[in-house]
């Protein structure tokens, strides 16, 4: 694609995450203009040299209305013609996009799921239900309607350890690992993080896989990625900052399955973690939209913010790209630096060890985007005093 003959106009949304700086790059490689949308001069992918336009706007989820009407400002300048590809890089984003579609497909080309499926998706009992119904491995699950429900079924639980949920939501918020007999404010957890459902704890010794996927408008699967968790922080469970490339054909067929049900467009994670007691890989959740080790795959050979614009354009081939089995990638700054700090110092790796392979695997680096490579560490370094920024480090 000639950058400079019509190139192809593209809209990122939260540009602060790591996942939006591998789109900003992705979509800059292969020509497309970029506009990049963040609340502060502090956004990370403001400073990438592919980045085009820089748009000053109030994130979706802390002011849904005042980020739509920016939106909208932005879409309409376009004046339709070419419409720009909609990149919804947040769960708020993405659920205002979703929300508002028949207005936003008026100047923007998306491919996202129905409000529906999303919601579903979105909701880790209502997916639960829906894989059991499907046939798919599941950990074992209690609903409870209300907190009174909740205590009474931890009070009868007879899993050596379970895990709390709230039922929305991504990464480790909100996430509380326990053992009957333990004495939590189940009632506080439940006001604070709304409705909870609780799972049998599979062990932190079984492999957490994730499928990554795209859906094309036909609903038909050209692109999946597999890859496995090596390290995450905060070490007791949340976001991997090491992980690695991995073939799991099964795991990607039962991943599509469970997408096709749901009448799925667009790109989605699909977690899962493998029961050590028999090897079952068991579903965990669906992550609906781009995903924080985004930077993996696409080093691996599956460029899905490239193909996500294939997909809207109505240009992606059926048939799914092969990728390289075994690539590392780490998320340094500073998931890995914290993992590492945190971590018992008997299971801590040798400072070594810690820093072979940098700055090569780290996903922040891009030797052909040293400004953009800096901003990976100057920003987050600038933020440390806010806590969203604290609260993002928990998340996928």
């Amino acid at each position: 694609m000639n950058r400079k003959s019509n190139p192809i106009q593209t809209i990122v949304t939260d540009g602060l995450w790591r996942k939006s700086i591998s789109v900003i790059r992705s979509l800059g490689k292969a020509g497309c203009e970029v506009s990049v949308m963040g609340d502060s001069l502090f956004t990370t992918g403001f400073w990438s040299k592919y980045t085009s336009k820089r748009v000053l706007a109030p994130t979706a989820e802390h002011n849904p209305d005042a980020f739509g009407q920016k939106l909208m400002d932005l879409l309409t300048q376009y004046d339709g013609n070419p419409k720009p590809v909609l990149f919804p890089m947040e769960d708020a984003t993405l659920m205002w996009v979703v929300h508002n579609y028949d207005e936003v497909v008026k100047y923007a080309k998306v491919l996202l799921p129905t409000n529906k499926s999303l919601e579903v998706a979105e909701d880790k009992a209502a997916t639960i239900t829906l894989a059991k119904n499907l046939d798919l491995p599941v950990p074992q699950t209690w609903e409870p309607s209300n907190v009174d429900e909740l205590e009474k079924i931890i009070s009868e639980i007879r899993c050596s350890e379970f895990v709390i949920k709230p039922r929305t939501g991504s990464g480790s918020v909100g996430i509380v690992y326990a053992r009957p007999g333990d004495k939590l404010a189940y009632r506080s957890h439940w006001e604070k993080y709304g409705p909870l459902i609780i799972q049998e704890r599979i062990s932190a010794k079984g492999r957490g896989i994730g499928i990554s996927l795209l859906m094309d408008q036909d609903g038909d699967c050209v692109a999946y990625f597999g890859h496995e968790r090596i390290r995450q922080y905060p070490v007791s469970g949340g976001p991997s900052t090491d992980r690695k490339s991995i073939f799991a054909p099964h795991l990607v067929d039962l991943s599509i399955k469970l997408l096709t049900a749901l009448s799925w467009r667009g790109v989605a994670m699909v977690e899962w973690k493998e029961d050590p007691t028999d090897g079952t890989p068991k579903l965990m959740e669906i992550n609906p939209r781009f995903w924080g080790s985004l930077e993996l795959a696409v080093r691996s050979g599956v460029d899905f913010p490239y193909l996500y614009t294939q997909a809207v354009l109505g240009q992606a081939s059926k048939t799914p790209p092969s990728y390289e089995e075994g690539v590392r990638c780490r998320w340094l700054i500073p998931g890995d630096i914290l993992r590492y700090l945190s971590e018992e110092k008997q299971n801590r790796e040798e400072v070594m060890s810690f820093i072979r392979g940098l700055p090569s695997e780290a996903e922040e680096w891009d030797k052909e985007d040293i400004r953009g490579s800096l901003a990976c560490g100057i920003c987050p370094a600038l933020l440390a005093l806010n806590p969203y920024y604290w609260k993002y480090l928990k998340r996928t």
